[in-house]
């Protein structure tokens, strides 16, 4: 099973009562994402020698709590978002009140899915990195500071709190899924961390008006290089095992304006 597949199997089905919440659930995740963190879960634990199956609960958590995270900062009471993808956000779809708790669904539903099907041991690990990964001191905690003035906000610390850390813990866990040493998963977490850092940069580029990017493109831009260099660089000890990771990489720095 792949991890389409898996999404729609642990997902409960929009027939089934409460109708409305499992209906915006589903929405939320098969919105048209393009799964990049659980893609670099996935081929984390290949790289270093682990299986798929084994690694695809998690993968399709890491999906869950990203989903959630974006219902959640689509909120009127948040960055009050009307689209997500091209399509009406969830709240716009389903009501506010329901897109809170898909969003609570998911996020909850996330943990029972590592808890059900990976081993204790992998499962404990998981479940608190994954946690504080998404927490307050994590990815909560960087929405809660991108809540404040713009003249106030630490954007280097926001970008790797609010995205950063989940494309850290993503690649982390892959590694250690397939047993790979200090060093291994070391790496790659290295290589989630700069390159979450870049993908958020480039991502803020895509999302503004122009006016607030055009003041600093040439820091911002040069900056996201850089971190994508980083990244690239954490890979090298695993040489060409790596390469569809470092394709991943290569295309966020295609995305960064110059």
């Amino acid at each position: 099973m792949n991890l389409e597949g898996l999404l729609d199997k642990v997902l409960p089905p929009g027939s089934v009562e409460p109708k409305s919440l499992h209906k915006a659930m589903r929405y939320s995740v098969f919105s048209g994402g393009k799964r990049i963190r659980p893609m670099i879960l996935l081929e984390s634990a290949k790289v270093c020698g682990g299986k798929e199956t084994a690694a695809l609960p998690i993968a399709c958590a890491v999906e869950f709590i990203h989903t959630y995270s974006l219902i959640h900062d689509d909120l009127p009471a948040m960055d009050d978002d009307n689209y997500r993808r091209g399509k009406p956000s969830c709240h716009k779809a389903f009501g506010e009140a329901t897109a809170i708790l898909a969003g609570d669904g998911l996020l909850t539903l996330a943990f029972e899915i590592i808890a059900r099907n990976c081993p204790p041991e992998i499962a404990k690990e998981a479940i608190i990195q994954l946690a504080q990964a998404a927490g307050s001191f994590g990815m909560v905690g960087g929405q809660e500071m991108d809540l404040k003035p713009g003249r106030e906000k630490d954007s280097s610390r926001i970008n790797l709190l609010k995205t950063a850390k989940l494309f850290e813990v993503s690649a982390s866990l892959g590694a250690i899924v397939a047993g790979a040493g200090k060093k291994e998963v070391r790496a790659m977490a290295d290589y989630g961390r700069y390159l979450g850092l870049a993908f958020q940069i480039a991502d803020d580029a895509a999302d503004s008006d122009g006016c607030s990017w055009k003041s600093g493109r040439e820091k911002a831009s040069k900056e996201a290089a850089g971190f994508v260099s980083k990244a690239r660089l954490a890979l090298t000890i695993f040489g060409k095992k790596a390469d569809k990771l470092e394709k991943i990489a290569e295309e966020v720095y295609a995305k960064i304006p110059r």
